[in-house]
């Protein structure tokens, strides 16, 4: 099955939200993957009880319908969402989480990074630090949001809130590894269209 890569550059996370959910109520034929940078935002998954949306707060927060409790987005991720028909893979969908750590690792591990994926709380961490966050959302076969990894982002603003709700400090992987960060984002792109040929 086809899977159209789309760069959106960097974009508002209100309006990527709405074409993102505007994107799965069309039911694509073909699989999409988005990979983009947004300006700071805060944004909040399902399991997230104590934190309201607050879009007057600097950066903003925002209720979202994904996995997982709150995490940062800010210039200098690389943020990658999966817009996937799973009736047209071989995913199950508790498997979809899962499988993209698992590449994102492979691309970690080909830079020779020291990194373990936590699928309790799920993300990609280098010595105890959080590197990646994940949180995905299936509805009627397809799946929506993604992962964020941190190459080059305000670590001071996503350490001001627990990401995902655990006592935990990011990282930044220019911290870590020598690459430019287009070469990275080439790197994810390979290994996740190897992912859904893989599927």
């Amino acid at each position: 099955m086809k899977t159209e890569f789309i760069n959106r550059g960097t974009i508002e996370y209100q309006k990527c939200l709405e074409e993102m959910l505007e994107l799965v109520k069309s039911k694509p034929q073909n699989h999409v993957v988005w990979y983009l940078e947004h300006p700071p935002v805060f944004t909040l998954g399902i399991s997230e009880k104590e934190i309201e949306e607050n879009l007057d707060s600097n950066p903003p927060i925002f209720k979202t319908d994904r996995g997982g409790k709150i995490t940062y987005h800010g210039l200098g991720q690389t943020v990658f969402y999966f817009i996937l028909n799973l009736k047209k893979t071989s995913f199950k969908p508790s498997e979809v989480t899962k499988t993209i750590l698992t590449y994102t690792s492979n691309v970690l591990s080909e830079l020779k990074l020291d990194h373990k994926i936590n699928v309790d709380d799920p993300g990609i961490y280098v010595e105890g630090e959080k590197l990646a966050s994940i949180g995905m959302r299936i509805k009627n076969h397809f799946s929506y949001h993604g992962i964020s990894i941190n190459y080059d982002t305000n670590l001071k603003e996503f350490n001001s809130i627990n990401p995902c709700g655990l006592e935990v400090r990011a990282c930044n992987l220019c911290n870590y590894i020598d690459i430019k960060k287009d070469k990275f984002t080439n790197m994810l792109i390979r290994a996740y269209k190897q992912m859904l040929q893989d599927r």
